[in-house]
């Protein structure tokens, strides 16, 4: 059995109405993450670093960053690097892993994945490795440093299996990927086939 308020009157009863409605309309929300500026700004990159990247088997990163270089997807800007940058990639051997072996390489011929790797491996200005720390990638995505108890540096709780530096610019590499999903992959080897766009 219902009791009527005293206070239920019409026009009350439309304003709750009205207020219970518009708050379930949908509103528009601000994306979790900040897109980068188009095109990406990328510090020059440290042919010292790269070589040293290479002999110890993680250069892979840096010819991707030099292909995307040439696109106009990013361009180079020498003051984006004056304060040092540091990347967080894998060994080439573990990229042998992530991209199928075949006649097309998404990594050499795909500028859309070639900006995303660089996009979301690249830290720019100066990273102190030896404290936990919160960092954004020049791609804008989120990078949680950490140090375990047994002295293990992490980034999003993935292991450091190698950090090395040649003066303000470090290499981290990690035990696996972050941000890029298999899909974003598969995509860039169709796109460097030009069967997509």
């Amino acid at each position: 059995m219902q009791v009527a308020s005293p206070l239920a009157t019409p026009l009350l009863t439309i304003s709750l109405l009205i207020a219970m409605s518009s708050s379930s309309t949908a509103k528009a929300v601000a994306p979790r993450q900040p897109v980068a500026p188009w095109p990406l700004a990328l510090p020059p990159q440290d042919g010292n670093l790269r070589a040293l990247a290479e002999a110890k088997g993680a250069g892979r990163f840096f010819s991707v960053w030099a292909k995307l270089a040439t696109t106009n997807l990013a361009e180079v800007k020498p003051e984006a690097g004056e304060a040092g940058w540091t990347v967080f990639t894998i060994s080439d051997e573990a990229w042998l892993d992530v991209v199928p072996q075949g006649p097309v390489d998404p990594l050499e011929l795909d500028p859309v994945l070639q900006r995303l790797v660089v996009a979301t491996q690249l830290v720019l200005g100066h990273l102190d490795l030896t404290v936990p720390s919160t960092t954004k990638t020049v791609g804008g995505r989120t990078l949680v440093l950490k140090i375990r108890p047994d002295g293990q540096l992490v980034a999003n709780d993935v292991p450091v299996k190698m950090v090395t530096g040649e003066g303000k610019n470090q290499l981290c590499v990690l035990e696996k990927l972050l941000f890029i999903r298999p899909e974003d992959v598969e995509i860039g080897v169709e796109r460097a086939r030009g069967t997509s766009t």
